[in-house]
């Protein structure tokens, strides 16, 4: 469930499009998602995924890095990325907000307690 570090930092710094800029490697998205949903945070999980979907036709570009000669941020503006997250990204703000120690960490500590089992190894011998 590391994948949700890097999500926290992305959404701390810039926003939900911003994030595949930061985080485009197909395996990270699919392990944030999981982390997502494993941590119970289905509506944002749900937003990521919309956002992932709506960006998935331009991951060979982020990849690249080639925007056409535009700023990244001018051409998340221009394929319309920045509009398609605005509200998914002020519910992602709200929820770091209210949990502002943490953010979206802060899910580590509700799954801790509710699952402990599944945070710790034992060894069987």
């Amino acid at each position: 469930m590391a994948g949700i570090h890097a999500f926290d930092v992305s959404m701390c710094m810039d926003s939900l499009a911003w994030h595949f800029g930061n985080q485009n490697d197909e395996r990270d998205l699919k392990e944030t998602l999981n982390s997502l949903r494993e941590l119970e945070l289905t509506e944002i999980a749900e937003m990521f995924e919309q956002m992932w979907g709506f960006m998935n036709p331009y991951m060979s570009t982020l990849r690249s890095e080639d925007f056409g000669g535009k700023d990244f941020a001018d051409w998340l503006v221009e394929i319309g990325a920045e509009n398609f997250a605005r509200e998914k990204d002020k519910y992602i703000w709200a929820f770091c907000k209210e949990h502002s120690d943490y953010g979206l960490l802060s899910s580590w500590l509700t799954y801790a307690r509710n699952y402990p089992e599944r945070c710790v190894v034992s060894e069987v011998n």
